[in-house]
Protein backbone atom coordinates (compact mmCIF):
# COMPACT_ATOMS: atom_id res chain seq x y z
CA UNK A 1 0.00 0.00 0.00
CA UNK A 2 2.95 2.51 0.74
CA UNK A 3 4.51 1.65 -2.70
CA UNK A 4 1.49 2.26 -4.23
CA UNK A 5 0.54 5.76 -2.31
CA UNK A 6 4.03 6.35 -3.61
CA UNK A 7 3.36 5.99 -7.27
CA UNK A 8 0.53 7.79 -7.24
CA UNK A 9 2.01 10.88 -5.70
CA UNK A 10 4.94 10.44 -8.50
CA UNK A 11 2.22 10.37 -10.73
CA UNK A 12 0.52 13.56 -9.56
CA UNK A 13 4.26 15.37 -8.97
CA UNK A 14 5.51 14.65 -12.94
CA UNK A 15 2.07 15.49 -14.32
CA UNK A 16 1.49 18.99 -12.61
CA UNK A 17 5.16 19.24 -14.08
CA UNK A 18 3.81 18.69 -17.15
CA UNK A 19 1.22 21.59 -17.19
CA UNK A 20 3.85 23.92 -18.50
CA UNK A 21 2.69 24.01 -21.95
CA UNK A 22 -0.26 26.16 -20.83
CA UNK A 23 1.54 27.79 -17.61
CA UNK A 24 5.04 27.43 -17.01
CA UNK A 25 7.07 26.52 -20.45
CA UNK A 26 6.77 27.50 -24.01
CA UNK A 27 4.03 26.13 -26.28
CA UNK A 28 5.02 24.26 -29.94
CA UNK A 29 3.40 27.87 -31.74
CA UNK A 30 4.64 30.74 -30.68
CA UNK A 31 2.28 33.64 -30.25
CA UNK A 32 2.53 37.09 -32.11
CA UNK A 33 1.43 40.40 -30.95
CA UNK A 34 1.81 43.29 -33.22
CA UNK A 35 3.24 46.16 -32.07
CA UNK A 36 1.05 49.66 -31.97
CA UNK A 37 0.29 51.29 -35.03
CA UNK A 38 1.82 53.99 -33.54
CA UNK A 39 4.34 52.47 -32.17
CA UNK A 40 7.72 55.09 -31.60
CA UNK A 41 10.94 54.24 -33.81
CA UNK A 42 12.28 51.67 -32.73
CA UNK A 43 15.82 52.42 -33.22
CA UNK A 44 18.40 54.59 -31.29
CA UNK A 45 21.40 56.36 -32.95
CA UNK A 46 24.72 54.41 -33.94
CA UNK A 47 25.91 52.16 -31.88
CA UNK A 48 29.02 52.41 -29.65
CA UNK A 49 32.40 51.01 -30.96
CA UNK A 50 33.49 48.48 -29.23
CA UNK A 51 36.70 47.09 -28.24
CA UNK A 52 37.35 45.03 -31.26
CA UNK A 53 35.89 45.17 -34.89
CA UNK A 54 32.18 43.93 -34.93
CA UNK A 55 31.35 44.14 -38.91
CA UNK A 56 29.79 40.65 -39.34
CA UNK A 57 26.32 39.97 -40.41
CA UNK A 58 24.00 38.24 -38.12
CA UNK A 59 24.02 35.25 -40.25
CA UNK A 60 27.59 34.80 -39.70
CA UNK A 61 27.63 34.42 -36.26
CA UNK A 62 26.06 31.01 -36.35
CA UNK A 63 28.37 29.95 -38.96
CA UNK A 64 31.35 28.41 -36.80
CA UNK A 65 35.02 29.83 -38.73
CA UNK A 66 36.62 27.33 -40.84
CA UNK A 67 40.18 27.64 -38.27
CA UNK A 68 40.15 29.08 -34.82
CA UNK A 69 43.27 29.01 -32.85
CA UNK A 70 44.05 25.67 -30.88
CA UNK A 71 41.79 25.55 -27.77
CA UNK A 72 43.39 26.13 -24.55
CA UNK A 73 42.30 27.55 -21.33
CA UNK A 74 43.89 30.89 -22.17
CA UNK A 75 41.18 31.24 -25.28
CA UNK A 76 38.72 30.81 -22.59
CA UNK A 77 36.18 33.73 -24.04
CA UNK A 78 37.40 34.82 -26.79
CA UNK A 79 34.96 36.54 -29.57
CA UNK A 80 35.41 35.50 -33.36
CA UNK A 81 32.00 36.85 -34.25
CA UNK A 82 30.73 40.55 -33.69
CA UNK A 83 27.29 41.38 -35.44
CA UNK A 84 25.61 44.74 -34.92
CA UNK A 85 21.78 44.14 -34.61
CA UNK A 86 18.81 45.81 -33.23
CA UNK A 87 18.15 48.74 -31.31
CA UNK A 88 15.61 49.86 -28.94
CA UNK A 89 14.36 53.04 -27.55
CA UNK A 90 13.14 53.34 -24.07
CA UNK A 91 9.91 53.95 -25.21
CA UNK A 92 10.45 50.58 -27.34
CA UNK A 93 11.41 48.77 -25.00
CA UNK A 94 8.59 49.45 -22.25
CA UNK A 95 6.20 48.73 -25.19
CA UNK A 96 7.55 45.48 -25.50
CA UNK A 97 8.21 44.22 -21.56
CA UNK A 98 3.57 45.62 -21.63
CA UNK A 99 3.26 43.45 -24.69
CA UNK A 100 5.05 40.71 -23.24
CA UNK A 101 2.58 41.18 -19.93
CA UNK A 102 -0.71 40.76 -21.90
CA UNK A 103 -2.33 38.01 -20.56
CA UNK A 104 -0.38 37.14 -17.10
CA UNK A 105 -1.93 38.87 -13.52
CA UNK A 106 -0.11 40.61 -11.11
CA UNK A 107 2.56 42.24 -14.42
CA UNK A 108 3.96 45.49 -13.57
CA UNK A 109 4.97 48.46 -16.04
CA UNK A 110 7.60 50.04 -13.66
CA UNK A 111 9.37 52.66 -16.68
CA UNK A 112 12.40 52.00 -18.14
CA UNK A 113 15.41 54.33 -17.77
CA UNK A 114 16.96 53.64 -20.67
CA UNK A 115 16.78 52.27 -24.25
CA UNK A 116 19.95 49.63 -25.60
CA UNK A 117 21.82 48.99 -28.72
CA UNK A 118 22.05 45.05 -29.17
CA UNK A 119 25.05 42.81 -30.57
CA UNK A 120 25.20 39.20 -31.09
CA UNK A 121 28.78 37.90 -30.40
CA UNK A 122 29.60 34.31 -30.34
CA UNK A 123 32.83 33.29 -28.07
CA UNK A 124 34.57 30.02 -27.51
CA UNK A 125 34.01 28.10 -23.99
CA UNK A 126 35.38 24.95 -22.58
CA UNK A 127 32.74 21.78 -22.15
CA UNK A 128 32.04 19.15 -19.93
CA UNK A 129 33.85 15.99 -21.51
CA UNK A 130 34.74 12.99 -19.93
CA UNK A 131 38.36 13.06 -20.97
CA UNK A 132 40.90 15.43 -19.75
CA UNK A 133 41.49 17.26 -22.23
CA UNK A 134 38.10 18.96 -22.43
CA UNK A 135 36.63 19.64 -25.82
CA UNK A 136 36.15 22.97 -27.34
CA UNK A 137 32.25 24.56 -27.25
CA UNK A 138 31.10 27.63 -29.20
CA UNK A 139 28.30 29.75 -28.62
CA UNK A 140 26.54 32.76 -29.58
CA UNK A 141 24.99 35.21 -26.98
CA UNK A 142 23.28 38.92 -26.62
CA UNK A 143 25.01 41.60 -25.36
CA UNK A 144 22.96 44.75 -24.48
CA UNK A 145 24.59 48.02 -24.06
CA UNK A 146 22.23 50.55 -22.20
CA UNK A 147 21.84 54.11 -23.69
CA UNK A 148 21.92 55.26 -20.44
CA UNK A 149 24.01 52.83 -18.52
CA UNK A 150 23.60 53.10 -14.31
CA UNK A 151 26.12 54.22 -12.12
CA UNK A 152 28.16 51.78 -10.51
CA UNK A 153 26.00 48.89 -12.29
CA UNK A 154 27.72 45.13 -12.04
CA UNK A 155 27.83 43.26 -15.45
CA UNK A 156 25.20 41.10 -15.81
CA UNK A 157 25.39 37.71 -17.08
CA UNK A 158 21.64 36.49 -17.42
CA UNK A 159 21.27 32.15 -18.14
CA UNK A 160 17.56 31.79 -19.96
CA UNK A 161 15.02 28.90 -19.09
CA UNK A 162 14.35 25.96 -21.12
CA UNK A 163 13.63 26.67 -25.02
CA UNK A 164 14.21 23.39 -26.58
CA UNK A 165 17.80 22.10 -28.02
CA UNK A 166 17.45 22.19 -31.30
CA UNK A 167 20.27 24.95 -33.02
CA UNK A 168 16.82 26.96 -34.39
CA UNK A 169 15.60 27.37 -30.95
CA UNK A 170 18.46 29.12 -30.13
CA UNK A 171 17.72 32.25 -27.93
CA UNK A 172 19.95 34.98 -29.93
CA UNK A 173 17.93 34.35 -33.34
CA UNK A 174 14.81 36.34 -31.87
CA UNK A 175 14.44 39.80 -32.98
CA UNK A 176 13.99 42.23 -29.51
CA UNK A 177 12.14 44.59 -31.33
CA UNK A 178 9.86 42.30 -33.43
CA UNK A 179 6.81 40.81 -32.53
CA UNK A 180 6.17 39.06 -29.27
CA UNK A 181 7.22 35.16 -28.42
CA UNK A 182 5.78 32.55 -26.24
CA UNK A 183 9.09 32.66 -24.22
CA UNK A 184 10.06 33.54 -20.82
CA UNK A 185 13.97 34.94 -21.40
CA UNK A 186 13.13 38.27 -23.51
CA UNK A 187 10.96 40.00 -20.37
CA UNK A 188 14.23 39.97 -18.51
CA UNK A 189 16.53 41.18 -20.99
CA UNK A 190 14.19 44.15 -21.49
CA UNK A 191 14.10 45.17 -17.46
CA UNK A 192 17.44 44.51 -16.96
CA UNK A 193 19.04 46.37 -19.91
CA UNK A 194 15.73 48.99 -19.34
CA UNK A 195 17.12 49.86 -15.97
CA UNK A 196 20.73 50.42 -17.38
CA UNK A 197 22.60 47.18 -16.92
CA UNK A 198 25.04 46.08 -19.21
CA UNK A 199 24.01 42.46 -20.32
CA UNK A 200 25.48 39.58 -21.84
CA UNK A 201 23.17 36.69 -22.27
CA UNK A 202 24.36 33.18 -23.91
CA UNK A 203 22.55 30.62 -25.85
CA UNK A 204 24.79 28.18 -23.63
CA UNK A 205 27.36 25.41 -24.98
CA UNK A 206 26.22 23.53 -27.56
CA UNK A 207 23.43 25.76 -30.04
CA UNK A 208 23.96 26.75 -33.20
CA UNK A 209 26.89 24.83 -34.17
CA UNK A 210 25.67 21.31 -34.12
CA UNK A 211 27.84 20.40 -30.76
CA UNK A 212 25.80 18.42 -28.30
CA UNK A 213 23.93 20.15 -25.85
CA UNK A 214 24.33 20.55 -22.00
CA UNK A 215 20.89 20.65 -20.80
CA UNK A 216 21.01 20.72 -16.99
CA UNK A 217 24.70 19.50 -16.73
CA UNK A 218 25.85 21.90 -14.30
CA UNK A 219 29.59 21.97 -15.09
CA UNK A 220 28.32 22.77 -18.59
CA UNK A 221 26.13 25.49 -18.32
CA UNK A 222 28.78 27.27 -15.56
CA UNK A 223 31.31 27.33 -18.58
CA UNK A 224 29.00 28.84 -20.87
CA UNK A 225 28.23 31.88 -17.78
CA UNK A 226 31.81 32.10 -16.59
CA UNK A 227 33.14 32.29 -20.16
CA UNK A 228 30.43 34.90 -20.76
CA UNK A 229 32.03 37.11 -18.23
CA UNK A 230 35.57 36.51 -20.46
CA UNK A 231 34.17 37.09 -23.68
CA UNK A 232 32.58 40.43 -21.83
CA UNK A 233 35.68 41.63 -20.77
CA UNK A 234 37.81 41.29 -24.07
CA UNK A 235 34.28 42.72 -26.18
CA UNK A 236 33.40 45.88 -24.03
CA UNK A 237 35.77 49.34 -23.76
CA UNK A 238 35.61 49.69 -20.46
CA UNK A 239 33.79 46.12 -18.70
CA UNK A 240 32.52 46.88 -14.77
CA UNK A 241 34.52 45.26 -12.64
CA UNK A 242 32.10 43.66 -10.85
CA UNK A 243 29.00 40.76 -11.93
CA UNK A 244 26.41 39.66 -11.15
CA UNK A 245 25.40 36.17 -12.76
CA UNK A 246 21.07 35.43 -12.72
CA UNK A 247 18.80 33.27 -14.52
CA UNK A 248 15.13 31.72 -14.44
CA UNK A 249 14.35 28.22 -14.31
CA UNK A 250 16.80 25.90 -16.55
CA UNK A 251 19.04 29.65 -16.25
CA UNK A 252 18.93 29.41 -12.26
CA UNK A 253 19.83 26.24 -12.49
CA UNK A 254 23.04 27.32 -14.27
CA UNK A 255 23.66 30.27 -11.90
CA UNK A 256 23.78 28.02 -8.87
CA UNK A 257 26.21 25.72 -11.16
CA UNK A 258 28.50 29.08 -11.94
CA UNK A 259 28.55 29.96 -8.11
CA UNK A 260 29.53 26.29 -7.77
CA UNK A 261 32.09 26.20 -10.14
CA UNK A 262 33.30 30.17 -10.43
CA UNK A 263 36.10 29.80 -7.95
CA UNK A 264 37.75 26.51 -9.73
CA UNK A 265 37.17 27.36 -13.32
CA UNK A 266 37.64 30.87 -12.85
CA UNK A 267 36.08 34.56 -14.79
CA UNK A 268 36.64 37.37 -15.46
CA UNK A 269 35.35 40.72 -12.40
CA UNK A 270 34.62 40.24 -9.05
CA UNK A 271 31.44 38.04 -8.35
CA UNK A 272 28.97 40.02 -5.67
CA UNK A 273 25.66 38.10 -6.63
CA UNK A 274 23.79 35.39 -7.84
CA UNK A 275 20.53 35.56 -8.56
CA UNK A 276 18.39 32.32 -9.07
CA UNK A 277 15.05 33.14 -10.35
CA UNK A 278 12.85 29.63 -10.19
CA UNK A 279 15.80 27.50 -10.12
CA UNK A 280 15.17 23.62 -10.67
CA UNK A 281 17.25 22.37 -8.02
CA UNK A 282 15.88 19.14 -6.80
CA UNK A 283 17.36 16.05 -7.52
CA UNK A 284 17.66 15.49 -11.44
CA UNK A 285 16.21 11.92 -11.06
CA UNK A 286 12.96 13.22 -11.62
CA UNK A 287 14.17 13.46 -15.33
CA UNK A 288 14.52 9.50 -14.84
CA UNK A 289 11.70 9.21 -13.08
CA UNK A 290 10.02 10.58 -16.06
CA UNK A 291 10.64 7.97 -18.36
CA UNK A 292 8.97 5.43 -16.08
CA UNK A 293 5.31 3.90 -15.96
CA UNK A 294 4.74 5.48 -12.51
CA UNK A 295 5.37 8.69 -13.86
CA UNK A 296 1.85 8.28 -16.33
CA UNK A 297 3.12 10.85 -18.62
CA UNK A 298 1.91 10.45 -22.62
CA UNK A 299 3.03 11.86 -25.78
CA UNK A 300 -0.65 13.12 -26.35
CA UNK A 301 -0.47 15.36 -23.53
CA UNK A 302 2.87 15.94 -21.66
CA UNK A 303 5.35 16.95 -24.77
CA UNK A 304 7.51 19.12 -22.65
CA UNK A 305 8.03 16.87 -20.01
CA UNK A 306 8.95 14.27 -21.67
CA UNK A 307 11.13 15.88 -23.90
CA UNK A 308 13.12 17.37 -20.84
CA UNK A 309 13.62 13.65 -19.62
CA UNK A 310 14.93 13.03 -23.30
CA UNK A 311 17.60 16.21 -23.57
CA UNK A 312 18.68 15.92 -20.21
CA UNK A 313 19.77 12.15 -20.64
CA UNK A 314 20.96 12.51 -24.10
CA UNK A 315 22.61 15.04 -23.10
CA UNK A 316 25.02 13.26 -20.38
CA UNK A 317 25.09 10.65 -22.95
CA UNK A 318 27.15 12.81 -25.32
CA UNK A 319 29.21 14.82 -23.06
CA UNK A 320 30.01 12.06 -20.19
CA UNK A 321 30.28 8.81 -22.29
CA UNK A 322 31.24 10.25 -25.86
CA UNK A 323 29.83 11.31 -28.99
CA UNK A 324 27.25 9.19 -30.53
CA UNK A 325 26.49 7.74 -26.64
CA UNK A 326 23.86 9.87 -26.33
CA UNK A 327 21.15 7.82 -27.90
CA UNK A 328 21.96 4.84 -25.39
CA UNK A 329 19.42 5.29 -22.93
CA UNK A 330 16.53 4.99 -26.32
CA UNK A 331 15.46 1.75 -28.04
CA UNK A 332 17.99 0.34 -30.32
CA UNK A 333 14.96 0.89 -32.75
CA UNK A 334 13.69 4.43 -31.85
CA UNK A 335 17.46 5.84 -31.81
CA UNK A 336 17.63 7.60 -34.44
CA UNK A 337 14.07 9.17 -34.54
CA UNK A 338 14.38 10.04 -30.81
CA UNK A 339 17.54 12.31 -31.58
CA UNK A 340 15.42 13.70 -34.55
CA UNK A 341 12.54 14.85 -32.08
CA UNK A 342 15.26 17.00 -30.10
CA UNK A 343 17.62 18.04 -32.74
CA UNK A 344 15.24 17.57 -35.95
CA UNK A 345 14.28 21.52 -36.42
CA UNK A 346 11.20 22.08 -34.37
CA UNK A 347 11.39 23.26 -30.78
CA UNK A 348 8.93 20.94 -29.10
CA UNK A 349 8.39 18.95 -32.04
CA UNK A 350 4.99 17.19 -30.56
CA UNK A 351 4.06 15.09 -33.67
CA UNK A 352 8.15 13.37 -33.91
CA UNK A 353 7.14 12.72 -30.44
CA UNK A 354 4.21 11.44 -30.61
CA UNK A 355 5.44 8.81 -33.67
CA UNK A 356 8.04 7.71 -31.11
CA UNK A 357 5.23 5.78 -29.04
CA UNK A 358 2.41 6.66 -26.62
CA UNK A 359 4.70 6.85 -23.66
CA UNK A 360 8.12 7.52 -22.74
CA UNK A 361 8.54 3.70 -21.77
CA UNK A 362 7.56 2.95 -25.27
CA UNK A 363 10.62 4.47 -26.61
CA UNK A 364 13.59 4.95 -23.54
CA UNK A 365 15.61 1.83 -23.22
CA UNK A 366 14.05 -0.94 -21.23
CA UNK A 367 16.99 -1.18 -18.75
CA UNK A 368 16.97 2.85 -18.63
CA UNK A 369 13.44 2.63 -17.21
CA UNK A 370 13.18 -0.16 -15.01
CA UNK A 371 16.72 0.12 -13.41
CA UNK A 372 17.56 3.65 -13.30
CA UNK A 373 14.45 5.15 -13.04
CA UNK A 374 12.01 2.52 -11.44
CA UNK A 375 15.43 0.79 -9.34
CA UNK A 376 16.88 3.92 -8.07
CA UNK A 377 14.69 7.09 -8.80
CA UNK A 378 11.68 5.92 -7.55
CA UNK A 379 12.68 2.74 -5.27
CA UNK A 380 16.09 3.54 -3.52
CA UNK A 381 18.23 0.95 -5.37
CA UNK A 382 21.24 1.97 -6.56
CA UNK A 383 23.46 -1.05 -6.52
CA UNK A 384 23.34 -2.39 -10.25
CA UNK A 385 25.88 -0.84 -12.53
CA UNK A 386 24.05 1.65 -14.63
CA UNK A 387 21.75 2.89 -11.55
CA UNK A 388 25.29 4.09 -9.42
CA UNK A 389 26.48 5.93 -12.94
CA UNK A 390 23.58 7.74 -13.08
CA UNK A 391 22.66 8.38 -9.25
CA UNK A 392 26.62 9.39 -9.66
CA UNK A 393 25.42 12.11 -12.63
CA UNK A 394 22.75 13.15 -11.09
CA UNK A 395 24.60 14.48 -7.76
CA UNK A 396 27.71 16.05 -10.11
CA UNK A 397 24.21 18.29 -11.93
CA UNK A 398 23.41 19.60 -8.41
CA UNK A 399 26.51 20.12 -7.32
CA UNK A 400 27.59 22.12 -3.75
CA UNK A 401 28.17 26.07 -4.15
CA UNK A 402 30.42 27.55 -2.73
CA UNK A 403 30.50 28.29 1.08
CA UNK A 404 32.80 30.98 0.90
CA UNK A 405 31.19 32.32 -2.05
CA UNK A 406 29.32 35.24 -3.09
CA UNK A 407 26.17 36.56 -1.46
CA UNK A 408 22.85 34.44 -3.39
CA UNK A 409 18.91 35.37 -3.76
CA UNK A 410 17.18 32.79 -4.45
CA UNK A 411 12.63 33.33 -5.83
CA UNK A 412 10.27 31.05 -5.33
CA UNK A 413 6.73 31.50 -6.59
CA UNK A 414 4.33 29.92 -4.30
CA UNK A 415 1.81 29.40 -7.25
CA UNK A 416 4.44 27.84 -9.39
CA UNK A 417 3.23 24.17 -10.80
CA UNK A 418 6.28 23.28 -12.15
CA UNK A 419 8.87 24.72 -9.55
CA UNK A 420 6.04 24.29 -7.25
CA UNK A 421 6.56 24.76 -3.58
CA UNK A 422 7.81 21.48 -2.28
CA UNK A 423 10.75 21.31 -5.22
CA UNK A 424 11.44 25.06 -3.38
CA UNK A 425 11.73 23.15 -0.12
CA UNK A 426 13.95 20.90 -1.38
CA UNK A 427 16.29 23.11 -3.36
CA UNK A 428 16.80 24.91 0.28
CA UNK A 429 17.56 21.62 2.02
CA UNK A 430 20.20 21.14 -0.31
CA UNK A 431 21.73 24.39 -0.27
CA UNK A 432 21.17 24.38 3.66
CA UNK A 433 23.54 21.30 4.07
CA UNK A 434 26.10 22.75 1.66
CA UNK A 435 26.62 25.85 4.30
CA UNK A 436 26.55 23.37 6.92
CA UNK A 437 29.75 23.60 8.18
CA UNK A 438 30.95 26.49 10.67
CA UNK A 439 33.17 27.84 8.20
CA UNK A 440 30.83 28.85 6.24
CA UNK A 441 30.25 32.46 5.00
CA UNK A 442 27.70 32.55 1.86
CA UNK A 443 24.51 34.38 2.58
CA UNK A 444 21.19 33.47 1.17
CA UNK A 445 18.01 35.30 1.09
CA UNK A 446 15.08 33.16 0.27
CA UNK A 447 12.34 35.18 -1.39
CA UNK A 448 8.76 33.36 -1.94
CA UNK A 449 6.06 35.50 -4.00
CA UNK A 450 2.98 33.68 -3.58
CA UNK A 451 0.74 34.22 -5.87
CA UNK A 452 2.88 33.82 -8.91
CA UNK A 453 3.31 30.90 -11.12
CA UNK A 454 6.85 30.35 -13.26
CA UNK A 455 6.20 32.54 -15.95
CA UNK A 456 5.10 35.25 -13.72
CA UNK A 457 7.96 35.63 -11.95
CA UNK A 458 9.97 37.60 -14.51
CA UNK A 459 7.14 39.51 -15.17
CA UNK A 460 5.67 40.86 -12.12
CA UNK A 461 6.84 42.67 -8.74
CA UNK A 462 9.64 40.12 -8.31
CA UNK A 463 11.52 40.81 -10.90
CA UNK A 464 11.40 44.56 -9.88
CA UNK A 465 13.10 42.87 -6.29
CA UNK A 466 15.87 41.21 -8.44
CA UNK A 467 16.71 44.30 -10.64
CA UNK A 468 16.90 46.29 -7.21
CA UNK A 469 19.06 43.64 -5.52
CA UNK A 470 21.16 43.21 -8.21
CA UNK A 471 21.81 46.95 -8.16
CA UNK A 472 22.76 46.64 -4.43
CA UNK A 473 25.34 43.61 -4.26
CA UNK A 474 27.26 46.25 -6.33
CA UNK A 475 26.79 49.32 -4.73
CA UNK A 476 24.73 51.00 -7.35
CA UNK A 477 21.48 51.36 -5.23
CA UNK A 478 20.03 50.43 -1.84
CA UNK A 479 19.23 47.38 -0.64
CA UNK A 480 15.66 46.14 -1.39
CA UNK A 481 14.46 45.14 2.20
CA UNK A 482 12.92 42.62 3.40
CA UNK A 483 10.80 40.03 1.09
CA UNK A 484 8.23 37.20 2.13
CA UNK A 485 9.99 33.88 3.27
CA UNK A 486 9.30 30.41 2.13
CA UNK A 487 6.24 28.98 4.01
CA UNK A 488 7.53 26.19 6.43
CA UNK A 489 7.38 22.91 5.65
CA UNK A 490 9.57 19.85 4.84
CA UNK A 491 10.84 18.45 1.35
CA UNK A 492 8.81 15.47 0.42
CA UNK A 493 11.40 13.33 -1.80
CA UNK A 494 9.56 12.54 -4.49
CA UNK A 495 11.50 10.86 -6.26
CA UNK A 496 14.26 10.05 -4.36
CA UNK A 497 16.60 13.06 -3.32
CA UNK A 498 19.87 12.25 -4.24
Amino acid sequence: MEMMRGITSLSLFLMIAACGSDNNHPTDAPKAVDAPADAPPETLGPPPDLAMPCTDAEADVYTLPSSLPTMDDSHRGDVFRCAKAESLSKTKVDSQIAAYNTGFTGTTTTASVSGFWSFRIAYRSERNTVSNARAEGEMAAFLLVPEHPLANAPLVVFGHGSVGVAAGCAPTKLDLSGAVQDQDYPPMLYRLAGAGFTVIAPDYNGFSYNQPPGYFNAEDEAHSLLDATRAAAKILPAPPAKVVIVGHSQGGHAVLAAHSYAEAYGMTGQLVGVAAIAPLWSSMDLFAAGATPAGMLTTATDVNSILYAMEYAYSAGELRDGTGHGVDVFATAKQAAAKDAMLGGECYDSAKLQALGATPGDFFDSNYVNTVGMGCALGGTCTDPLAVKWKAIWGQDRPAIDATGAPLLIMFGGSDTFVNPNRALCAKKKLTADLAAGTATTTIKYCSDDAAGHRDLVRDASADYVLKWIASQAGAGADPGACTDLPAGTCQAIPQEY
